[in-house]
């Protein structure tokens, strides 16, 4: 699927590139002018408008977003380990099996287990904290949402300001093409970096928001679940959900297998 998708997208952009930029020599395309205009005019005000850690923190998640992301298999997987050890009272090997996850939202959820809480403790923790990773998606969004309407506005300003300095050069033609090469660049810059960045890379922060926030309510129920003492296997299905037939969506591995086996045991 992967395989089809890059394939696709270079196809596509490859097609893109040759319509917009057909006939058009490389040195035309570049002007550090326009683009001193665009870009020094778009990273003083995101400056002005936000704190260095959250524009740190926003180039993180935009570079997170590319990295694979944990399915519900996965999650249920630990899930169902989780819960075969905690019903044998192996704290030592919960907390071995803690150290090793990259989650750290069910990390978080194990702790409170181990450490007893109830459940409405429980949720109440691993909701708090879904509030804020939630709010820290929507901060990025935001980020990202201005910076997609900065750039063609700053582009429209290296366009006004090309077009007075050709005004007052207009009896010199040798003057205005170079002058002009800037407005036309200038606005050209500022809408290709909103349409073809900014805007994709805000909704793939949003579709990781949405996907994030699914997992972490998952995780919640998976939790209380296990501190509820309930079967593995059963937890499991939870997770994975059902298909249409009504047969349990099981991942192959050892979950598959201990319901192959016949296995009712924790």
């Amino acid at each position: 699927m992967n395989i089809l998708f890059g394939i696709i997208f270079t196809v596509g952009m490859a097609l893109f590139g040759s319509v917009l930029f057909r006939g058009l020599e490389p040195s035309m395309l570049f002007n550090p002018d326009a683009l001193v205009i665009v870009c020094g005019g778009t990273a003083v005000a995101v400056f002005l408008a936000f704190p260095f850690h959250r524009i740190r923190s926003t180039i993180l998640d935009v570079a997170g977003s590319f990295r694979r992301r944990r399915s519900r298999a996965d999650l249920s997987r630990d899930l169902y380990q989780i819960a075969r050890l905690y019903r044998k009272t192996d704290i030592r090997g919960l907390e071995k099996r803690m150290g090793t996850m990259t989650d750290e939202y069910l990390r978080m959820g194990v702790n409170l287990l181990i450490n007893h809480h109830s459940n409405e403790s429980i949720r109440n923790v691993m909701e708090r904290e879904l509030d804020l990773r939630v709010m820290h998606f929507n901060f990025s969004q935001n980020v990202m949402k201005t910076i997609a309407r900065l750039t063609p506005s700053f582009g429209l300003a290296g366009t006004v300001i090309s077009l007075i300095r050709m005004f007052r050069e207009i009896q010199s033609p040798d003057a205005i093409g170079p002058v002009m090469a800037v407005a036309m660049m200038s606005t050209f810059y500022g809408v290709v970096i909103s349409s073809l960045f900014m805007l994709p890379l805000s909704a793939k922060l949003k579709e990781l928001a949405i996907e994030s926030e699914a997992l972490m309510q998952l995780s919640i129920e998976g939790i209380e679940a296990v501190n509820n003492l309930e079967h593995p296997l059963r937890i499991e299905e939870r997770i994975n959900g059902y298909r249409e037939t009504g047969v349990p969506n099981l991942p192959e591995g050892e979950g598959a297998l201990a319901l192959a086996k016949g296995d009712v045991r924790a």
